[in-house]
Order: C-alpha cells, then structure tokens, then sequence
C-alpha cells in the first residue's frame, strides 16, 4: 500500500540541521559543552510545543473529518508505520532547528560585537527619500488606540500564527508536504540565524530609545518585553569578561534585528497556504501586513529587516516547493 513503506534515507533539512549543529560547535569552541548540555532543556520545553501543536492539530482534523465524513480516511493515514515515523523525524529534528538557531542568536554579541544599526537606520532612510520608516509609521499610526492595539496584539498574533502553522502542517496527512515545509521552515530559520552575525543589529527600539520612550504609556507589554530582553542581552555580554558575576542567560531570549523572521515566518505560511488552502492564504496575508507595521511601530526591527525577512521566507519557499513539486489545489486539501 502507499505511503505504508518507511522512509529511512536522511533528509536534506535532517542533514542541514546536523551540519549546522557541528558549526554551532566548532563556533563556540570553549563553550561548546554548553551547546551540548543545554539540549536536554530545550527538548522538554520547545520539542514538548512542537508535540503539543501537532496533537491539537490531529484534534482539529478528526474534528474537522467528523464533519465531512473524511476522519476515517486521515485516521488510517495516521496509523500507518511511514507518518508515524515521519512524524518522530519532523518533531526531533525541528526541535534540533530551535537549538541551532537560539545558540547562533544568544552569542551574536559575543561573536561580532560591532553592531550596524546605524547602518540599517541610513538604508532604511535611503529608501524612503531621506524618511525614517519607523517614525513615519509612528507618526501614521499615532492614536494610543492604535498604539496600544499593536501593543496587545503584536507578540500574540505572532504566537497564534505559529501555532496555526505548526499544527497545520505537523498533522498534515502527506508526508511530502510535511517534509517539504519543514525544509523551507529549517532553512529559512537557521539562514536568518547567520545574518543575524553576519549583520549584527539590535533594532530601532534599542539604538534610537528616545524615539520610543515618551510612547512607554501606550506600548507597555512590549517595551516590557524589550527591557526582558536587554537584560538577558546584559547577562551575555558579562560572560566575556573576567571576574563579573555570571548570571544564567535564557536561550529563547536573544536580540537580533536584521532579517525579521518574524514577518519571514508569516510571509513562508502565506507562500505555502496560496498552494493549500484559500482561507489559510487570506489570513496570513494580513499577518504579514500586520507583523510588518506592527514591527516597524514597536521598533523591533528596521524596514531593511522586514525586506530581508520576506525575501529570505520567499527564497526558502520556492527552493523547497519546486524540489518537491507541490503543486497548487492539489488533492491533499480533501482530508484537512
């Protein structure tokens, strides 16, 4: 029967997670026992995420197949050897992704310590004719309503995105689709993680405060986020130098501006819902226009950043889509 037999051979994103892991190593040389003896942590709490939006993803589905009668078909596909094996493959190796990407970001500042936000903040002037994006946009959308809106619901939106994401294609019936988003998904994250030291950058937020602190009163949550943020940015810093206290630092917790994934992650679901689903296209479309505004208002990233972002997520998109020939309305969106 198809689709019974398992896939044993390596995956490319397997081995570009595996790979990029060894460099992470290589990388932190001295530090390199850190990298290994944190995964047991980020295991318990990011792979139990994953597992958890993939099970409420199923729930969905059945829920769903209740409805149109189609349960017992994607119930079948579930048991078979080759989807649960996928399935055990998807939710180590992602997981294997987040740890390669947090530990690139963690120690941006400790391996290229120079930062080019100043350089940002000019090209971002440059393309809007001598404008600075973030303030034209602070300016635009300058109603504490609005400002206070954004605020609530910029973090938020991005989490609730992220879970429609994960649980769509983590429980998605076809294998290739799985794999086939999970290599664009690993690819875009773990490139974005490279910028970030290639082109180390804090944001508008952090570079240019003054500009972002008489809105305190109204953008509460994510300049308290922010400060969280800065903190735990401190605590890296106090590493490198001899006879500070040391304080533990939070992986999840890095600071990196250029390119946004979060607006990468947004536009990368879009790209991939035009070929699967209409309502999904739709809905992720705002997203983008929402995390993109919404990130140049709050001042974690620099118009440049959104650009970079979106270009990376269609890069890794097309690379993905094409190599395994996913094409547009097909056959899989009978069993959602």
């Amino acid at each position: 029967m198809r689709g019974v037999r398992v896939h044993w051979k390596p995956r490319f994103y397997e081995l570009f997670v595996i790979a990029n892991f060894l460099a992470v190593l290589v990388l932190m040389g001295g530090n390199a026992s850190g990298v290994v003896g944190s995964l047991p942590w980020i295991f318990l709490t990011m792979g139990l995420s994953f597992v958890s939006h993939a099970v409420i993803g199923v729930v969905v589905r059945l829920g769903i197949g209740a409805f149109t009668g189609t349960w017992r078909g994607y119930l079948a596909i579930m048991k078979r050897p080759a989807w649960l094996a996928e399935t055990v493959r998807l939710l180590v190796f992602s997981t294997l992704a987040v740890h390669v990407y947090c530990w690139i970001k963690i120690s941006v500042p400790l391996l290229h310590p120079h930062l080019m936000d100043q350089t940002l903040w000019e090209i971002d002037r440059a393309m809007c004719f001598g404008i600075s994006p973030n303030i034209f946009a602070l300016n635009l959308f300058s109603n504490p309503h609005v400002l206070r809106f954004v605020d609530i619901t910029y973090g938020g939106l991005f989490l609730k995105s992220l879970a429609i994401a994960l649980g769509y294609f983590l429980s998605a019936p076809s294998n290739r689709l799985r794999v086939a988003f999970a290599t664009s998904n690993v690819v875009m994250w773990t490139i974005g993680a490279w910028l970030y030291l290639i082109i180390p950058s804090l944001g508008p937020a952090y570079r240019f405060p003054d500009i972002w602190f008489q809105y305190t009163h109204v953008l509460t949550e994510t300049q308290q986020l922010q400060a969280v943020l800065w903190r735990n940015y401190i605590d890296v810093l106090k590493l490198q130098l001899p006879g500070a206290r040391q304080t533990a630092v939070n992986l999840l917790y890095g600071i990196a501006a250029f390119p946004s994934l979060h607006v990468g992650m947004q536009t990368l679901v879009f790209l991939w819902f035009r070929r699967l689903w209409t309502w999904g296209e739709v809905i992720f479309a705002v997203f983008v226009l929402v995390i993109s505004f919404g990130a140049l208002i709050t001042g974690w990233h620099y118009l440049i950043d959104v650009v970079g972002g979106i270009a990376l997520a269609w890069a890794s998109w097309a690379g993905a889509a094409r190599g395994f020939k996913i094409l547009r309305w097909v056959r899989l969106r009978k069993i959602l």
